[in-house]
């Protein structure tokens, strides 16, 4: 840098390294006009820094009219005018292209986007060769007056920006997309814990959830397209994972008379009845520990309101669920049966498309057959010489009779006048006899024809097209017969690869109980209602406490039960024996990792690292295919939670007094 330049770039008070690291920002883009370009004069040669009045720049935006386009293998030159000069913007292209396509009208010209005569904004570096701008980006303008309203721009940036003393703008503040908060009738995808009934109560510390976790769509608006074992997979684990929060139905003997005491009122509240129940004891006690969290967090915390709410979510235990119990949620069987359906469509669209090939083969091997054939003559059908003889000596000796018999009648006899009294009514018969004949000859020509314009197919090709439409209509009995085997075994291939992946285990504890309907006992169908929206509920964002309410008194919240007469024969009695599964979530896991934990350290003192104590884990079979990510998110709800630490060395081990706690898991 000349001494020059040094003073221009320190009279603004600013030095050479503010000056660079201010042109090098993406938004140091200044507006100005071609002619400014070939007259500005250098700032910084090292990055090609440059004076725009009192302005250091680097890059510009000009808005002129594109006034012709030469394209190359490897870049393109587009010459702009904007009415005070012309300069070439040079795009340099990451991808070199064939001289085919930048030959002619190929289809690379089209997709450019605009063509010599249009109104482009370009924007790119200013480059010291030959006064040119290395374009960055070109957009044609769609409004007549964007090159004069550019230059009434650049004039007034003149006047009150560019002669004016330089001040460097503060970075623009990083602006993160955010979600628009969604209203408390739409539950999020429970993906780690469980359905906000308990997630805003479940520790005093609430464990890290993503408010705006992807939501599924409702079964019954799925496309065709989406309809397969995979997509299933998805729902049923979605289904699962919903299910953990859900509780078991409340005892009998609640009287029914609160139930509709509690659920009349439009804006739900929680009976006086229960909340008397959870404060008789008057003598204030200090509380030795808050009841939200049902796993006990070792550090005590200040007790959270609507304590009733907090005691009724802490109650609910891990309950897993069996075949039996996911093939009568209603959502889950009706869209094993579209996924099923959606099979067989999809394998009777390939037979369809195999027989169309099939008919155009053999129909294209008919015309070319009808080409070699020796071609018909167009005139009269071809008669034999003795037919022609027999019939033209008929013909004659049809006519001497006519004419005696005609004779006869012109004589005068006996009969003559009886014959010739009613001359119109025998030519009357004639022409009914003569237009009925031509009828029924028209008629037998157009069956005739009919009959010829269906050809007659070959053996093989009568016998192919028989036994596919026999296939159909096996196919299809077959489809009717077997709709609930194939459904099942989609249930059961789901469960299987479900647990292969890690995202469900086999558990031995306590399961799900089908609850019986009065007309076929275990063989009732139900819906989780709270999983999805309901429209047509009024009553589902009312609130935590109405949730925890009609928990109470109407046994589980989020099931609707309905009986399904259809599907009563397709639904097998549940067995005793069949295995349970539960979702491998955070909520599930975190008392089986500090189990893990406990048996690590009891050989390993002083901490362990991670790798060991997942060693540990996994060395049982039934938590072998954990996958790393809910290990994560699990171990990460431990250290907010305070049940461990890091202890130095990326090494873990229980906080004070989580020890101890940890023991009732077992």
């Amino acid at each position: 840098m000349s001494a020059n330049q040094e003073t221009l770039a320190l009279e603004g008070a600013h030095t050479a390294d503010q000056i660079r690291s201010y042109v090098l920002r993406s938004d140091a883009i200044v507006a100005c006009c071609v002619l400014d370009v070939h007259v500005i004069q250098q700032a910084l040669k090292d990055i090609e820094a440059y004076w725009l009045g009192n302005v250091p720049c680097r890059n510009v935006r000009l808005v002129g009219i594109l006034i012709s386009v030469a394209e190359y293998e490897s870049r393109s030159i587009y010459s702009i005018d904007d009415g005070t000069a012309s300069i070439n913007c040079i795009h340099k292209r990451s991808v070199r292209l064939s001289s085919e396509h930048v030959v002619g009208e190929s289809s690379f010209h089209h997709s450019r986007g605009y063509n010599p005569g249009d109104t482009v904004s370009v924007v790119g570096k200013i480059e010291t060769y030959k006064g040119s701008v290395h374009q960055a980006s070109a957009e044609s303008c769609s409004s007549p007056d964007a090159e004069s309203r550019h230059l009434l721009n650049v004039l007034e940036q003149h006047r009150t920006v560019y002669s004016q003393p330089f001040v460097i703008p503060p970075l623009p503040a990083p602006a993160t997309p955010r979600k628009h908060g969604r209203p408390n009738s739409q539950l999020d995808c429970p993906s780690m814990a469980s359905t906000p009934t308990t997630a805003s109560h479940s520790s005093p510390i609430s464990s890290p959830q993503k408010k705006d976790s992807t939501r599924l769509r409702h079964p019954s608006r799925l496309r065709s397209k989406d309809l397969n074992e995979n997509v299933f997979r998805m729902y049923l684990s979605y289904v699962a994972i919903s299910t953990l929060s859900v509780p078991e139905p409340a005892p009998k003997d609640i009287p029914p008379d609160s139930v509709s005491d509690s659920v009349e009122n439009s804006t739900p509240k929680i009976s006086r009845t229960l909340i008397s129940a959870n404060v008789s004891d008057k003598t204030p006690r200090r509380p030795s520990r808050p009841l939200a969290d049902p796993f006990g967090s070792p550090t005590p915390r200040k007790s959270v309101a609507q304590p009733l709410v907090i005691a009724d979510a802490s109650s609910t235990p891990t309950l897993g669920v069996t075949l039996s119990y996911l093939r009568r949620v209603r959502v889950l069987a009706e869209l094993a049966m579209r996924v099923v359906d959606q099979a067989a469509h999809e394998r009777d669209k390939v037979l369809r498309h195999a027989e169309r090939n099939a008919r155009s083969k053999y129909e294209a091997l008919q015309s070319l057959s009808s080409e070699h054939q020796p071609p018909r003559s167009t005139g009269t059908r071809s008669i034999s010489p003795g037919l022609a003889s027999s019939s033209h000596h008929h013909h004659k000796s049809s006519r001497p009779s006519q004419v005696i018999t005609s004779s006869k009648r012109s004589e005068g006899g006996p009969d003559t006048g009886v014959k010739s009294s009613h001359p119109r009514h025998s030519m009357t018969t004639d022409k009914h006899n003569t237009s009925r004949s031509s009828r029924v000859s028209s008629a037998s020509h157009k069956s005739s024809s009919r009959a010829k314009s269906q050809p007659a197919f070959p053996p093989e090709e009568t016998t192919r097209r028989a036994a596919y439409h026999a296939m159909q209509s096996k196919l299809h009995a077959e489809d009717k017969q077997k709709r609930a085997t194939r459904t099942k075994r989609l249930f059961e291939s789901a469960l299987r690869t479900l647990v292969k992946e890690g995202e469900l285990i086999v558990y031995d504890g306590p399961r799900r109980q089908i609850p019986a309907s009065d007309k076929t006992a275990g063989r009732s169908m139900f819906t989780l209602s709270g999983i999805w929206p309901d429209v047509t509920n009024t009553t589902t964002s009312s609130g935590v406490s109405y949730s925890v309410v009609s928990s109470i008194s109407s046994g589980p919240s989020c099931f609707d039960l309905g009986i399904s007469e259809d599907n009563d024969e397709a639904l097998s009695d549940p067995s005793d024996s069949e295995d349970a599964y539960i979702p491998v979530t955070p909520q599930t896991l975190r008392p089986v990792m500090l189990s893990a934990l406990r048996r690590t350290l009891m050989r390993h003192r002083g901490g362990v690292d991670l790798d060991t104590w997942m060693r540990t884990l996994r060395g049982d079979g039934q938590w072998a295919q954990v996958s790393d990510l809910v290990v994560k998110e699990t171990l990460e709800v431990l250290r907010q939670e305070e049940w461990v630490a890091k202890v130095g060395g990326g090494r873990w081990d229980f906080t004070r007094g989580s020890w101890a706690r940890s023991l009732k898991f077992n």
